[in-house]
């Protein structure tokens, strides 16, 4: 009876490491939500100027960590991304972020499309801010390499999607590669609402749709035609404080990219 309470217990042992391994080996990661084999991740960790950055190929493998991980707490899987007030920053900016970044499709090479082409250039993605407690950029083009002429390296966005603290959408459009933004308010979306955004990029305009709805339809500055142009997607917190590790947060259910 004794050994046979023993083989059990045994036995018991085994199969709860066998869980509990099999747990760790099939736990959910960002990859298993969305395709991440055309972008990169910069990070709101690091040394300051120098924020980490996770490859594409890294990221199909299944990296995760507090600022960016699978995320089902309202039944639909979605990444959640969290940027801190006081995480660290690139050498261009002031805000830090947890945001993707389209490449190219070997995965390594940074997309740069010409926006003045004959294609049009979409970023859709489904999301839901959880955390505003600043405005965040949770979508953007920004600016490239130049491809054509000979002109100045320029770190500006061409346009930004912004979620204000009240769930004001804003989008953000520089005049130029060197202008400030102008902005225009384009509706509401409440904290914690999932929603659809599209921009696209299509005949030198620039549109935004909201849940299919055209909501910002105007012609690209001329400032940057020469210049190549990527998306970026994620949380990209705009804070004006950098001592509170409290922050920003957002989640992503569905992203895709298309140059047809």
């Amino acid at each position: 009876m004794k050994k046979q309470l023993a083989s059990n217990k045994m036995l018991a042992s085994v199969f709860a490491v066998a869980a509990l391994t099999s747990s760790a080996a099939f736990a959910a990661t960002p990859a298993d939500v969305l395709s991440f084999a055309h972008w990169t991740l910069q990070l709101p960790t690091g040394s300051a100027g120098n924020p980490d950055e996770k490859t594409a190929a890294q990221l199909v493998a299944g990296y995760s960590s507090a600022y960016f991980l699978y995320d089902n707490s309202d039944g639909t899987p979605a990444v959640a991304f969290f940027a801190p007030d006081n995480g660290v920053t690139t050498a261009n900016s002031l805000h830090p972020r947890s945001e993707l970044r389209e490449m190219k499709s070997d995965g390594v090479t940074g997309a740069n499309w010409d926006p003045f082409d004959a294609k049009t250039h979409t970023l859709s993605t489904t999301v839901k801010v959880t955390d505003a407690r600043h405005r965040l950029v949770v979508g953007q083009i920004h600016i490239g390499t130049v491809l054509r002429g000979t002109h100045a390296a320029s770190t500006k966005p061409l346009m930004e999607l912004y979620y204000e603290t009240n769930g004001v959408l804003t989008v953000g459009v520089n005049g130029s590669p060197t202008a400030s933004q102008t902005e225009t308010a384009i509706g509401t979306v409440a904290v914690g609402t999932k929603f659809s955004y599209q921009i696209v990029v299509t005949g030198s305009t620039l549109k935004v749709y909201i849940n299919g709805v055209s909501k910002y339809s105007k012609a690209i500055p001329t400032g940057f035609t020469d210049y190549g142009m990527y998306f970026k997607a994620g949380d990209y917190n705009q804070t004006t404080t950098y001592t509170a590790s409290t922050g920003t947060k957002d989640k992503i259910y569905a992203l895709t990219i298309s140059h047809v």
